[in-house]
């Protein structure tokens, strides 16, 4: 009898402890908590090309390469090696062995060659596609004369060559961003046109939950290439929620990290307090450009002289004073870290009067009336605002109209020809300054909203862009900045220096390539 009631007390005892331990367990399950002022459109690689969309992007896909831990150097992700010819027309990539997508199903080389040909299929209309058009086959298998593209060849299940037609000296750092994904084919065929919301993919984590406008959640992928990665058990990431209030949240430990980087409004008491500037992330890589967007192909702007007018009368001076002094204004469109910025420029003055002058010779003495789009950013509005002021004393009255990004973004891409002036920003790729013409002013380039052409520029870019990396190519570029101002296809602005915010506990790195380094974040 009384071993019996030992034996019970023993038994309530132990499930007692199991009880305890599965609560101690489920309390300790760690989640990073992500915030987003945007509405997250997509995270398909191929379709995704924004500051809000590539990291979320990198939340669920993996290329064969990415930057290193000190943002050195690309080094092999699910490749094992790579190796390049030194002619620069061939790539070798060897996958890893037991490379397994978060469905569990194994990785091969054929699944990289299928993702490398939907990024560059007309049908996919990716923005990026451009980034490796050089592959060899790649206008036959766009136009329909070839069912696949030639220069994507598995060797073995493991082994794969990229050959291209002409070198391309950025080609590495390409591969290390969004669309160099892999993605699993049957997942894309299953989710149709939905996958940018159904992802599935070879990244650190695996999507639990998405309700637009609301939210995002994940959970860890048992399968990713980095054994003991992500350290996070999961991830939620709230959408919709204003940068200022997000920085609140952080402060007050109830959020770890925004996708947007901090407000114009609360960047002067954050870099002064000496607790929390050190929270304060500096993006890696990502010189920036904020701009106009002028629709060349309708009057008045298609008038070089309005464009030059519009320029000359921005006092952007005000705009670094805006911006609390994390700018510097633009004389060109190359960011002045970026090889091949032209130095010698002669900074765009503010002249009213000038500008006056040109609208008279444009034929529009006494100005124009028209309206501006933008996003709903704090910092733009606030430029935007400025930009306003300043044009309306020469006589240019432009109606604002602000939209989440989003809508925004499927305007610009979607319907560029109900466009009329357009206030935004671009983040370099990668960092050479071809980034800043072929998608933004080449002709059709798939940012280039304004539909600016000139052939005479895109002839003077494809000599610079053939040069290799060094002086030479360097040199050439700094005058084909020159030219391209003399054109001014759009608005030159400022130059922005940009950080994230995180909360006190949260160690996480910044990334040349996709903008936040998901499967490094911790608990400090």
């Amino acid at each position: 009898m009384v071993r019996r009631q030992h034996l019970v007390l023993t038994l309530i005892l132990a499930l007692l402890f199991t009880l305890s331990f599965s609560s101690l367990h489920a309390q300790e399950e760690t989640v990073l908590r992500i915030l987003s002022n945007a509405d997250i459109r997509t995270s398909d690689p191929h379709i995704a090309y924004e500051t809000e969309t590539w990291p979320t992007s990198a939340l669920f896909n993996m290329g064969l390469v990415r930057w290193s831990d000190d943002n050195s150097e690309v080094i092999p992700a699910l490749a094992e090696s790579y190796s390049v010819s030194d002619d620069g027309l061939v790539y070798t990539f060897t996958l890893r062995e037991g490379l397994k997508f978060s469905n569990g199903r194994d990785i091969t080389t054929a699944d990289v060659k299928w993702s490398f040909e939907r990024l560059l299929n007309p049908a996919t209309a990716s923005p990026t596609a451009y980034m490796f058009a050089a592959i060899t086959g790649t206008t036959d298998f766009q136009n329909g004369a070839a069912t696949e593209v030639s220069g994507i060849q598995i060797v073995d299940d493991r082994t794969i060559t990229f050959t291209l037609d002409y070198p391309v000296w950025s080609l590495i750092q390409r591969f290390a961003l969004p669309p160099g994904f892999i993605i699993p084919s049957e997942a894309v065929e299953a989710a149709g046109t939905e996958f940018g919301r159904q992802p599935s993919g070879a990244g650190p984590y695996i999507l639990e939950r998405w309700e637009p406008g609301v939210i995002i959640t994940g959970v860890r992928n048992p399968n990713y290439y980095l054994e003991g990665k992500p350290v996070f058990d999961r991830f939620e990431m709230q959408l919709m929620v204003e940068p200022s209030v997000g920085i609140l949240r952080m402060e007050a430990g109830e959020a770890d990290i925004a996708l947007d980087f901090v407000p114009n409004s609360e960047y002067p008491r954050i870099s002064t307090d000496p607790v929390i500037s050190a929270q304060l992330l500096p993006t890696a890589g990502f010189p920036n450009i904020d701009y106009i967007v002028l629709n060349t192909t309708i009057a008045p702007y298609n008038i070089p002289e309005v464009r030059q007018a519009m320029a000359l009368s921005v006092d952007r001076t005000r705009l670094v004073q805006i911006l609390n002094g994390r700018a510097e204004p633009a004389v060109g469109p190359i960011p002045p870290s970026v090889l091949g910025n032209n130095a010698d420029l002669v900074p765009l003055t503010f002249d009213p009067d000038a500008a006056e002058a040109l609208l008279t010779a444009a034929g529009y003495p006494d100005g124009f009336s028209g309206t501006l789009l933008t996003n709903t950013d704090p910092t733009n509005l606030s430029v935007v605002q400025a930009l306003i002021n300043d044009w309306a004393a020469i006589g240019i009255n432009l109606q604002i109209t602000s939209i989440d990004n989003a809508q925004f973004l499927d305007i610009l891409v979607n319907q560029p020809d109900t466009l009329e002036v357009v206030m935004t920003n671009w983040y370099l790729d990668y960092p050479d300054p071809s980034n800043i013409w072929e998608p933004l002013l080449a002709c059709g380039g798939s940012y280039n909203w304004g539909q600016f052409c000139d052939e005479a520029l895109e002839a003077q870019f494809a000599e610079a862009n053939a040069i290799p990396p060094g002086d030479a190519r360097w040199a050439a570029f700094s005058a084909f900045e020159e030219a391209i101002v003399g054109a001014m296809p759009n608005i030159f602005l400022e130059h922005q220096l940009n950080f994230y915010f995180t909360s006190a506990r949260l160690s996480i790195q910044s990334d040349p390539g996709v903008l936040l380094r998901w499967d490094g974040a911790s608990i400090k």
